[in-house]
């Protein structure tokens, strides 16, 4: 979802830019010429803090964006003596800050606030929609590594790191599975996080037609390969959903107990499911009402949804929308 601000870096500088974070996250840029060089920060211990600490010294950079709102972050900055550091003011770091930004006190999306640091700097702004590329280079290493894999297929995923809130029951996405292998005749691939492996095998186990659903565990750059050639994605509110729409594939988000302002931006290639139950949003990372606001999304719809987009026609059965 910085994105868009990035863009709006790239093309409002002439001056060289860099990017620090950790390295599978470079993955997620690639073929978008958005940094000239890359730092790389892997770890949290004092020792990596203090290699990139000594890098930004010898470099001597005049500005640095601050995206995060880590104190962690800011202080990095501040001891590798940028000279102008440019982010929000949360989290008791404002005295790291040389310009700082206000929050704003109404829930404010995602995709905005990064672009307001662009309004602050007076930058332009060239886009408000997350976009994503695949190189050629990573798509041949994707099918040469997974050669088994062949389009036409349908991608979930299944977890979410914030909390068990956001999950959809596992039985739902069984049973969704179960209406795509059997009804479209399409292959399910599940591609579960490193932790979300016994989640992904629950799903898989409850699945009547087991021979047409695998679980893949891919890195960022496969993943994000995977999710290009897939005909749609059903995904929790989490980070692949933001990979399916900024790559324009056809992603269905279930959508319970966040605060959907915060991840909202212009995508013609997002199809959000919210049964706006009484209790939500409640930002809960875990529930204590019986997750009403994930079961009330029906697996029907779902599938409807996805017949609908891929101009199948309307299923059989009568469902209310959500």
């Amino acid at each position: 979802m910085a994105v868009p601000f990035l863009f709006s870096i790239r093309m409002g500088t002439k001056e060289e830019i860099w990017f620090c974070g950790k390295s599978k996250a470079i993955h997620l840029y690639n073929g978008l010429n958005l940094f000239d060089r890359f730092l790389p920060i892997e770890g949290k211990n004092v020792t990596d803090f203090y290699e990139a600490v000594t890098f930004l010294r010898k470099k001597n950079f005049k500005n640095g964006v601050i995206l995060p709102h880590s104190f962690r972050a800011a202080l990095l900055f501040f001891v590798g003596k940028v000279k102008e550091r440019i982010g929000y003011e949360k989290n008791l770091r404002g005295i790291l800050l040389s310009k700082k930004l206000k929050l704003k006190d109404e829930v404010e999306p995602t995709v905005e606030h990064y672009l307001r640091i662009a309004d602050y700097l007076k930058i332009d702004r060239v886009t408000d929609t997350p976009i994503l590329a695949v190189t050629e280079d990573e798509e041949m290493s994707f099918f040469e590594s997974h050669d088994d894999i062949k389009p036409p297929y349908g991608v979930f995923t299944v977890g979410a790191r914030y909390g068990p809130s956001k999950c959809w029951p596992e039985e739902y996405y069984a049973k969704l599975a179960d209406m795509i292998t059997k009804g479209l005749g399409l292959k399910i691939y599940i591609l579960p996080d490193k932790d979300e492996e016994q989640k992904a095998k629950r799903i898989k186990d409850l699945c009547q037609y087991k021979e047409n659903v695998e679980i893949r565990y891919l890195n960022l750059r496969d993943l994000k390969v995977c999710i290009s050639q897939a005909s749609f994605l059903v995904s929790n509110d989490t980070g692949p959903r933001h990979i399916g729409s900024a790559l324009g594939i056809p992603t269905l988000v279930l959508l319970g107990p966040m605060d959907e302002r915060y991840t909202r931006y212009p995508s013609s290639s997002t199809f959000v499911f919210n049964a706006r139950v009484p209790c939500s949003p409640c930002n809960k990372r875990v529930c204590d009402r019986g997750h009403e606001c994930m079961k009330k999304i029906q697996s029907e719809v779902v599938f409807e949804k996805i017949m609908e987009i891929l101009n199948y026609g309307k299923p059989s059965w009568n469902s209310r929308a959500i």
